[in-house]
């Protein structure tokens, strides 16, 4: 694509301005032109038609070049001026050139007009270009400074000897506050610009602040390059309370050495995060205390019906017994239902009993208990459900047998009722400190997801409530299945001061979470 330029002649000699255009013929540029005599001509023609170059004659009888850069310079037109006369002085030429001038030519050497036209619109072109660019940086330097300005996270700028070259609004309002407070506490001291960040670290761990010794090492790490982040969270005291900080450093970009540390404010999450923990360890003990409260209940009622009801029915036969031998034989048969009737109520009864709270459990502990429970489970469904010991030697806390009853209770009636399991295992192991309770079956298996949620729509509590009990007694449960693979669930408790008496001392005191 050729060029074309518009050249501005402010030539009062017609003569003169034919011989430029004339030198100009073979120029590897296309032209158009217009010739002015005067100050009024010249600024009509920057107004009809903007110039991309100007060749003005030194020696003008109505206007001059002095006046035309001055124009130019008002209206701040970056227009190529060329000052092309026949006598021009050294010191003219310089002072045009001072003026604003691109250059300057003899016109007995018209020559190089046109390779002068050329490079001074070029160097107008590279001088646009240059503008754009620095234009197009300060407003990315503004957006970001923007961006950083609108954060509330300090954010400050190091160069390789710790010296702070950068700073957001955030850091700078920081300062303000903070240099009328006393230098004892962490990064109280002001830490402007110019300032060297870690003579103020220093300063601040000489006061026996261990944060900012961190904070220091860790910054220094980055400006090193021998790490690429480092994250540092620290408490100061504030006239509004104790809050919370993270310290961060990382490389600054394009830099060998440079770093950008920040201080964000995590108060209202640390706060956040201690308000969960106290409402979880009060929901921990809440379900504790529910758990306890319903073990005590069905020990009560388990040991209600036995004594009071079950024996009101006993009482109820040896009557009935007693009738029998008395009453007319038109009236036994009925008598004698009435036995079978006791007697099927006073075993349900007895059942009854039992499931809510076998006497095994506090009479003669887990082993016993688990025993008698897989009997049970083997004569009502017909399965092999067997039950093992392994070195457990004396008797469990109270309140870990208990749990560990109930989970083997879950896991059995689980497994009796949809496993399609031909054979159950039951084992209890104790090595060392560390007790692991599992059961096992050989059925098709589940989806554990699908279960669990099931589960919370329904408000079924079968895994719900085994892992509940595990975790509220110290310990972790642990189900693994696959389809047709079986199903093993795995609760581990760890016994600590075992040998004292765990019913007196509750599990509290026996138990803590399992590794």
């Amino acid at each position: 694509m050729s060029l074309r330029y518009h050249l501005l002649l402010v030539e009062d000699s017609a003569d003169d301005a034919e011989l430029m255009l004339y030198s100009l013929r073979a120029a590897p540029f296309k032209f158009t032109s217009v010739r002015v005599e005067t100050e009024a001509e010249f600024n009509a023609a920057l107004l009809k038609e903007m110039p991309d170059v100007v060749l003005c004659d030194f020696n003008l009888p109505r206007f001059s070049t002095e006046r035309a850069l001055k124009i130019l310079n008002e209206r701040q037109l970056d227009i190529p001026f060329m000052v092309v006369s026949h006598h021009i002085g050294e010191e003219a030429a310089v002072a045009a050139m001072q003026n604003g001038a691109s250059d300057y030519l003899l016109k007995n050497r018209l020559g190089r007009l046109a390779s002068a036209i050329e490079a001074a619109v070029g160097r107008r072109v590279s001088r646009q270009q240059q503008a754009m660019v620095e234009k197009a940086l300060r407003a990315s330097e503004a957006m970001k400074r923007g961006i950083l300005n609108s954060l509330n996270t300090r954010i400050a700028v190091l160069d390789g000897s710790g010296i702070i070259v950068a700073t957001n609004k955030a850091w700078d309002s920081y300062n303000d506050t903070s240099s009328q407070s006393h230098k004892s506490q962490f990064h109280k001291a002001p830490a402007a610009l110019g300032n060297n960040y870690f003579d103020l670290l220093q300063e601040a761990a000489d006061f026996g602040d261990a944060s900012a010794e961190q904070t220091m090492k860790s910054v220094r790490s980055v400006i090193d390059r021998k790490t690429a982040f480092s994250s540092i969270e620290y408490e100061r005291s504030e006239p509004s309370g104790a809050r919370w900080f993270v310290a961060r450093a990382m490389p600054l970009e394009d830099s060998i050495d440079g770093a950008v540390v920040s201080h964000e404010d995590v108060t209202d999450r640390v706060l956040a995060h201690r308000a969960l923990a106290d409402a979880n360890k009060r929901l921990h003990a809440l379900s504790k205390r529910v758990l306890t409260i319903q073990e005590e209940e069905r020990r009560g009622i388990s040991r209600e019906l036995h004594d009071d009801i079950g024996q009101s029915l006993v009482a109820l036969k040896i009557g009935l017994h007693r009738l029998a031998s008395r009453i007319a034989s038109e009236h036994k048969e009925i008598l004698t239902q009435c036995l079978s009737t006791a007697d099927l109520t006073l075993e349900k009864l007895r059942h009854l009993s039992l499931e809510l709270r076998p006497p095994q459990l506090d009479q003669l502990g887990l082993d016993d208990a688990l025993h008698w429970l897989a009997d049970q489970q083997r004569t009502n469904t017909g399965l092999d459900i067997s039950c093992q010991f392994a070195g457990v030697t004396e008797r469990l806390p109270g309140a870990l047998e208990g749990v560990c009853y109930r989970i083997a209770q879950e896991a059995l009636n689980n497994a009796t009722r949809h496993s399609q399991a031909t054979k159950i295992g039951i084992r209890v192991e104790r090595n060392g400190h560390l007790l692991k309770l599992a059961i096992h079956d050989d059925g098709v298996g589940f989806d554990i997801e699908a279960a669990r949620n099931k589960a919370i729509k329904t408000g079924s509590m079968g895994l719900i409530s085994m892992d509940e009990r595990a975790q509220l007694a110290g310990g972790r449960l642990k189900v693994h299945t696959s389809h047709g693979g079986g199903t093993s669930i795995q609760a581990t408790f760890v016994l600590l001061g075992s040998e004292q008496s765990a019913a007196d001392k509750g599990i509290d005191d026996a138990l803590v979470v399992s590794p």
